[in-house]
């Protein structure tokens, strides 16, 4: 195994991701989190939950073996279904649109995914020191995130998305705000979901007309998803950047930039398709003639905030590592005098997950790939995005998992160590029932504790293992408050 993946290189200019900002009436600036690391590489998303959301209900081990996961709700779908059409000649992987364990061993299971994510801690100071940026990190739940992708017939990616929900993001300081349905689409427009979730692109409405951009007669009674997943620039009306931005950024992104693995011969790279995005989510100044415009529309690329994402694949399985800095309590939108900027950070693993009555009940299987992630000493200090080696071991008679994650180095010029190396086994669901295309288990490196849960992908039957197989882990020192979040994608070799 090639012992360094690539670093992923990011899709927009140094000096344009450094013009990202928040605020609108306020000065709250936005840092990306790309300019200081290498960013991170589906139905209606509402987050509803079906079956055992706690993961109390976990059979006891038995004759020393990890235990396995309990069985799902039988209304709850283990199977992957895209609401999006692919081009011709295209195929759509996605997570999932509803969640079907939250929280399992610290692992939100979907129908065809597993996630995690974190969330910045500077903004829950009092008072906060820096509400220009956004700072420190520490795992979290409650949220929701579906990835979609379409790949081509020599399996490369193309319009990714991600959908975000119930994140905390409050532009009020009350109301979660719109859900965020993010595309990278380079050209100026907005999408909507349609009544099956499905992804449709609309045409941006003009700063003129006030009767959609109704704050300037509703004020903070004003229709907040007119002021969600809009794409504002390019446009013919300068960008206004305040005093220290320069040169002043036209365009909000480039685009995704694709680069290709090794995993087609002999190799376990995969494909990485990054991309960042400055946004103006929730930016009243959309529409003329709100108090405090110094011109038409939003000022700048950027002025609420921006997004990262990569997604590592393979024929079946992606990773996804996405990162949103947000801005909230904005003065316009909430009674407070606190608008600051704050961020949220994940990993999806998630694809064409196997049929589960097809997954083997013996025999075993080797797999081999790369593991992802984020890593913290303390909540307080910003997390280091991490690499490392995934093996897998798969005894499918006993239903167990041994996972070692080796290696562990931050995804710099010049790589260091990071203490989240591990090996553990855990247990894969029972054969012939829903869950059996899903392992589960606790996890420990050193001091950090907590749990892993992954999916089998691809087609597989009963002498045949899946030929890959991906997960999604969280880890936290209850003393210290390190943290780690991960995942890993893995071939069968």
């Amino acid at each position: 195994m090639r012992t360094n993946l690539r670093l992923t290189t990011l899709s927009l200019s140094v000096s344009l991701l450094l013009a990202a900002c928040g605020g609108g009436g306020g000065s709250t600036t936005t840092s990306p989190a790309s300019a200081t690391e290498t960013p991170s590489t589906g139905g209606n998303t509402t987050g509803n939950t079906a079956g055992n959301t706690t993961g109390t209900n976990t059979p006891p081990s038995t004759n020393g073996l990890a235990p396995l996961p309990a069985p799902v709700a039988a209304s709850a779908s283990m199977l992957m279904s895209c609401p999006d059409t692919p081009a011709a000649g295209s195929t759509a992987q996605c997570s999932g649109g509803s969640i079907v364990r939250a929280n399992e061993n610290g692992v939100t299971l979907t129908s065809s995914g597993v996630q995690v994510y974190g969330m910045s801690t500077s903004d829950l100071k009092t008072p906060n020191a820096h509400p220009e940026t956004a700072t420190g990190f520490k795992p979290a739940s409650g949220g929701f995130t579906e990835a979609r992708v379409s790949k081509d017939a020599n399996f490369v990616v193309s319009k990714p998305a991600l959908l975000l929900s119930n994140l905390g993001i409050k532009w009020d300081a009350v109301h979660e705000s719109p859900q965020i349905v993010e595309t990278f689409d380079p050209t100026q427009g907005r999408v909507n979901l349609g009544a099956n979730g499905q992804i449709l692109p609309d045409t941006l409405h003009p700063n003129t007309d006030t009767a959609w951009y109704d704050f300037l007669t509703k004020g903070a009674g004003a229709t907040q998803s007119h002021y969600a997943n809009n794409r504002y620039f390019p446009r013919a009306d300068p960008s206004r950047c305040p005093t220290g931005i320069t040169p002043c950024p036209t365009q909000e992104t480039t685009g995704v930039v694709l680069t290709a693995g090794d995993w087609r011969t002999t190799g376990t790279e995969p494909d990485m398709a990054s991309g960042s995005r400055l946004h103006e989510d929730g930016d009243v100044h959309a529409g003329d003639g709100v108090t405090g415009a110094t011109g038409p529309g939003v000022p700048f690329p950027g002025s609420k905030g921006y997004r990262d994402f990569s997604n590592a694949s393979y024929r079946y399985a992606n990773l996804t590592k996405w990162v949103s800095q947000d801005t909230t309590e904005i003065a316009e939108w909430a009674n407070t005098n606190n608008e600051h900027n704050q961020n949220r950070r994940g990993i999806i693993a998630f694809g064409a997950v196997s049929d589960p009555s097809k997954i083997p009940a013996a025999g075993s299987a080797n797999y081999s790939g790369w593991v992802r992630g984020w890593y913290t000493p303390n909540d307080s200090t910003e997390p280091t995005s991490f690499l490392a080696e995934a093996s897998v071991t798969v005894d499918f008679s006993k239903r167990q998992v041994t996972i070692t994650v080796a290696n562990a180095r931050t995804e710099t010029a010049t790589p260091s160590a990071v203490p989240v190396s591990f090996t553990a086994t855990v247990g894969m669901g029972a054969a012939n029932t829903s869950v059996a295309n899903y392992l589960n288990g606790t996890i420990a490196a050193g001091s950090l504790k907590g749990g892993i849960g992954g999916r089998y992908f691809g087609p597989s039957d009963a002498n045949t293992p899946s030929p890959e197989i991906g997960a999604s882990f969280s880890m936290t020192d209850a003393t210290t408050s390190a943290s780690a979040i991960g995942g890993f994608i893995a071939l069968k070799r």
